[in-house]
């Protein structure tokens, strides 16, 4: 009997853990899924045939832009061996990159009578831009200009600059331009311009040439205000 005892215990042992690992086997973690269920990557050449959304690089409108720039032109009279020559500087406003509002006043010297020239100015200049670096455009005004001999301005210099100097003719008319701004640097907020100009005045009321006609170059720019 002493023999029996260590055989039933060996097999009440095993009879107890049998369920313990039957259990265990039914709790083993799941197999992970097949790999031809798992999500595809996206196929680069599929990727690359997607509609891009167009962005737009090109600068804002410009509502409102201030215009200045300085000039330097020569050309003639309807008087016979005059030649002469002008400085100029031009403010104006600039609407829509159209119409502007344009102020200047020219300085210059004419040959005959040995005269100072001062020619004052205001009109309307309507251009358009010209693939993104060009401007032409054409100027229409009103002109007044001063002229005077440079012996009468030694004696009397500030009526010369006052405009009331008693050898001044005074002489008014009307002005056109022509002309190109060629952007040659650009900026959000502005442009550097440089081009050619041409200018045409008629003046009459006192004596003098009727028809003045120069051809010059102009460096000015453009800032954005709105």
């Amino acid at each position: 009997m002493r023999k029996l005892f260590p055989s039933v215990s060996v097999f009440a042992v095993l009879g107890g853990m049998a369920p313990v690992l039957a259990r265990g086997a039914t709790d083993a973690p799941e197999a992970l899924p097949a790999a031809a269920s798992w999500p595809a990557a996206p196929d680069p050449a599929v990727s690359s045939q997607m509609p891009e959304v167009p962005v737009s690089l090109s600068a804002p409108r410009r509502r409102l832009e201030l215009l200045a720039g300085l000039g330097l032109s020569a050309g003639g009279s309807s008087w016979s061996g005059d030649p002469l020559g002008y400085g100029s500087v031009l403010l104006g406003l600039r609407l829509f990159q159209t119409v502007s509002l344009v102020g200047g006043a020219r300085i210059g010297y004419g040959r005959v009578d040995q005269r100072l020239l001062t020619l004052l100015s205001v009109g309307l200049m309507v251009g358009g831009r010209l693939r993104e670096r060009y401007w032409p455009y054409g100027y229409v005004g009103f002109a007044h200009q001063h002229e005077e001999s440079l012996a009468s301005v030694a004696e009397q210099p500030l009526g010369a600059l006052l405009g009331i100097g008693t050898g001044i003719r005074h002489r008014a008319g009307g002005q056109a331009l022509l002309g190109v701004d060629i952007a040659i640097v650009r900026r959000p907020r502005g442009e550097l311009l440089i081009g050619p100009e041409i200018m045409l005045a008629y003046l009459g009321y006192s004596t003098g040439p009727r028809v003045y006609g120069t051809v010059g170059i102009k460096l000015g720019g453009s800032v954005k205000l709105w």
